[in-house]
């Protein structure tokens, strides 16, 4: 089983709930703004890592 760290990114999602909707953004969003970067360790498999 993987940790929390070192899993992939992956959503898929269908729905008109604007609650669910923000929540999938916000989600989205931590990971491709990078907050999600410096506690990960799988960044050996990252075309573009971010270090800092």
């Amino acid at each position: 089983m993987k940790a929390d760290t070192t899993r992939n990114f992956e959503a898929g999602i269908i729905t008109d709930d604007p609650e669910l909707v923000e929540a999938a953004m916000n989600q989205f969003d931590e990971v491709w703004i990078g907050n999600m970067c410096k506690k990960c360790k799988r960044k050996e498999y990252c075309a573009d890592p971010i270090s800092k």
